[in-house]
């Protein structure tokens, strides 16, 4: 049968603790199309060795430190010079990453030629990692010019024909990848020994405008054409992804319980895009991949859908109860429209996740301004609402005797529409986390991306993109704890303020939140998950451990977020497998 390596394009530094998760995308991509009969390579990258042989460690631990004294130091003088050093330390550090990796890229395509590798797929990502993707391609073009070339994942899914007209793809795949892959290696079984690139192409072009190959991307006569989209769903059976256990992942399997959102009608989101319709997995199958999970060594999950409903999540949370399963979990889930008249039923659904193995929760917010949420985010959603699903999960909490950590999401600022202030919007903010006092929050800026209404309709909104926008948002590199005054223009200004304004805002609120209500930010429920799996539970902990894994994210030297990574391995392998961990695994 045929063969096909798939790779994960990444960039030159990490952005978080939690990219080192397995892929779950690539290992499900991997499974189905072995249980077909296919052969399948998966190269990723996003390991803990690999981040950290990019950058020299003498230099990290040296960056490291000068950030450590410029946090600290209330000298204007010293933090001055001290910027100016670390800017230009940065710039050296990231010409040393981009040689590097480079040179990995160049050893990869080699690599490919001598595997006689004939068909290439890249899961692309935002910014550095997709200009990567780029070079990488551009490369194997001069040195295995005989190899297809097919592009997929997330970034390609939203961008589509903006994506794939600028590049040298030779075909791309959108949402689901697998049922177009196994047609493609099919029709390359016919061509294993007399591999004719051109040929093949014309005959994957000739099927698709025939209608017989769906989800695909493909060039002809200087035009990017599409052929129709497969509605995506779930209620199937998945094939179970098949991992190569690595001591550089982190043992956390991401797995796909629903599709979509029960609500999908939020201005400012992309959901709606990817899934049309909302689709609920069957838990027995859930079950099913976790008990796979659970054989070869992984006992900490994270349910990737954008909205895990208590009540659906807690058919699942019986499930796994009554199969005497010992795992821990993290999950999106929205404020529930109506909590207060739905408040016992809430207390217990979240009581039996809790009992079953939540440990961490996702929730969007958005905003503790009802018009706000209302008219701008039409988040379906209002403040009472958001109070007391945060206050069942308190309660159901209590009830168990198990904290669950809560990672609550806000956007600031927001679309104003002359309707408020600024200023109210922050203090109904605050007001929201004075009553729910989340364990974090993820406050982020407004961007309208592609597909979503504040896109659509950015006129209305307030928003004025550059004509270029496209193209700026597919490349621009979005880095947590750059100072905004390095951020490149993004050509984005929302009711007269530029992005970088937009920028200083949010910064300005992140300070607020932390100083004024000591409220951490931007720790995300897999943090936690992390957090608590490694033994970092106490609040004040767990601060401080947010502010040197920050550390190691501006510094690149990674030795604490490897530190954490192998404890957390260590315990997701015993919690599995009730056994010890050998010591080299």
């Amino acid at each position: 049968m045929s063969y096909i390596v798939l790779w994960n394009s990444i960039a030159k530094r990490r952005r978080s603790i939690s990219d080192t998760f397995y892929d779950n995308g690539l290992g499900t991509l991997k499974g189905y199309l072995e249980d077909k009969g296919h052969c399948v390579d998966v190269i990723d990258w996003a390991r803990d060795d690999v981040f950290q042989a990019f950058s020299p460690l003498i230099l990290a631990v040296i960056i490291r430190k000068f950030y450590s004294i410029l946090m600290i130091s209330k000298m204007k003088v010293v933090r001055k010079l001290l910027g100016a050093i670390l800017l230009q330390m940065q710039e050296f550090l990231s010409a040393i990453q981009r040689r590097r990796l480079n040179k990995a890229i160049m050893r990869f395509a080699y690599e490919l030629k001598k595997r006689q590798a004939r068909i290439l797929g890249i899961k692309l990502w935002y910014g550095d990692a997709f200009r990567n993707a780029k070079y990488l391609i551009s490369i194997i073009k001069k040195i295995v010019p005989e190899i297809v070339l097919i592009a997929g994942g997330y970034h390609l899914t939203l961008y589509e024909e903006h994506l794939f007209q600028g590049t040298d793809f030779d075909l791309g795949v959108v949402g689901e990848a697998e049922y177009t892959l196994e047609k493609i290696l099919n029709l390359a079984d016919n061509y294993k020994d007399n591999w004719n690139k051109d040929r093949f192409l014309e005959e994957i072009i000739s099927l698709a405008q025939d209608g017989e190959i769906e989800n695909l991307l493909y060039h002809k006569n200087g035009k990017v054409f599409k052929t129709f989209r497969r509605p995506q769903s779930i209620r199937q059976s998945k094939s179970i992804p098949h991992y190569l256990i690595d001591k550089n992942k982190v043992r956390i399997h991401v797995i796909v319980e629903s599709l979509g959102c029960d609500w999908g009608k939020c201005h400012f989101c992309v959901h709606s895009h990817f899934y049309p319709h909302y689709s609920l997995r069957d838990p027995e199958e859930l079950i099913r991949e976790i008990e796979a999970m659970l054989k070869i060594g992984i006992g900490i999950f994270r349910f990737a859908g954008s909205d895990t409903p208590p009540t659906f999540g807690m058919h699942i949370a019986e499930k796994i109860k009554e199969r005497g399963l010992k795992i821990i979990y993290g999950m999106g889930s929205r404020p529930i429209k109506g909590a207060r008249h739905q408040y016992d039923k809430l207390v217990t659904a979240y009581s039996t996740l809790i009992e079953s193995g939540l440990r961490s929760v996702f929730m969007g917010g958005e905003s503790g301004n009802d018009f706000i949420n209302q008219e701008v985010m039409n988040k379906g959603v209002v403040f009472e609402d958001i109070v007391y699903t945060v206050k069942a999960l308190r309660q159901a909490e209590s009830k168990i005797g198990q904290k669950v950590y809560l990672s609550l999401a806000l956007i600031y600022p927001a679309p104003l529409l002359g309707k408020i202030t600024l200023n109210e919007l922050r203090q109904d903010n605050i007001r929201l986390l004075d009553q729910t006092f989340p364990d974090s929050v993820m406050i982020t800026p407004p961007g309208p991306f592609l597909h979503t209404e504040w896109y659509e309709q950015r006129d209305k909104f307030g928003f004025e993109v550059d004509e270029n926008i496209i193209k700026k948002a597919m490349e621009y590199e979005y880095v947590l704890y750059k100072p905004p005054h390095l951020w490149p223009e993004l050509g984005i200004s929302l009711e007269g303020r530029p992005f970088k304004i937009l920028l200083e805002e949010c910064n300005e609120f992140r300070r607020q939140v932390e100083q004024e209500l000591n409220i951490p930010t931007d720790l995300s429920d897999e943090h936690f998950l992390m957090f608590y799996a490694a033994g970092i539970r106490d609040r004040d902990e767990i601060l401080k451990t947010k502010r040197d894994t920050m550390l190691d994210i501006v510094s690149c030297d990674y030795r604490l977020s490897r530190k954490i990574a192998r404890k957390v391995n260590i315990f997701s392998y015993q919690l599995a497998t009730g056994q010890r961990i050998v010591k080299d695994e």
